[in-house]
This record gives structure tokens, sequence and C-alpha cells, in this order.
């Protein structure tokens, strides 16, 4: 089973989590976009976007890297990164997007078990 095969109730079934509500951004200030996101998004409309995968991406990659500057580039993006975590629970696949709070790292590894 792949990620994307997971819904919250096979979660909280095979995985035994639970979930609760938490106000996790409650002092949050807004910020401006960078100017240039506006402009970078406007230019989507001009190519010959086929999939929905590279429709999302040509949305979803822009924005990213606005919340990199915002972030004066302390956001790690990974994509596409192969992220095989326990597959004997179905924890296998490849993700979209993993985000991280840290400057750029090398590609993700499964650590080898000891």
């Amino acid at each position: 089973m792949e990620y994307s095969d997971f819904t919250l109730e096979k979660v909280s079934a095979v995985l035994e989590i639970t979930t609760q509500e938490a106000d996790l951004f409650g002092k949050l200030v807004p910020l401006s976009i960078p100017s240039w996101l506006n402009e970078t998004l406007g230019k989507r409309t001009q190519l010959a976007l086929i999939s929905e995968k590279a429709r999302s991406e040509f949305i979803i990659v822009p924005i990213l890297l606005a919340c990199r500057h915002l972030s004066q580039d302390s956001l790690a993006i990974f994509s596409g990164q192969r992220l095989d975590v326990d597959p004997a629970q179905g924890l296998i696949g490849e993700c979209d997007f993993i985000l991280a709070i840290a400057p750029p790292l090398p590609p993700l590894r499964r650590r080898s078990p000891s």
C-alpha cells in the first residue's frame, strides 16, 4: 500500500493513531507575499499543462518557493522523494513534497536497522 492509499480511517486503525484538535498556528503574523509570486502564478496559464499533476505542481512549487523566501531560506523542500518507512505497515512510496525547517540536506534515506 502506498501513501496515497491511506485514509485517516486506515491510519487510525492500522497504526493506532488518534487525532485531536489543536491551535498549531495561533500566533502567526500576516506577511506580504513576494511580488514575483503573482506574476509567476499568472505565467502558468501560458503553458500547455496536460496532466492534473503538472497543473498542481505549477501552482504548488511557486508557493513553496515563496514560503522558503519568507522563511529566510530555512525551509528545506524535498520533491518526489521515495520514503519507504515501514513496508510491513504499508508505509512505502514517493511523497509529493516533504518540508522541513532546516538548511538544504542530502537526500533522505531510510536508516538501516541496527
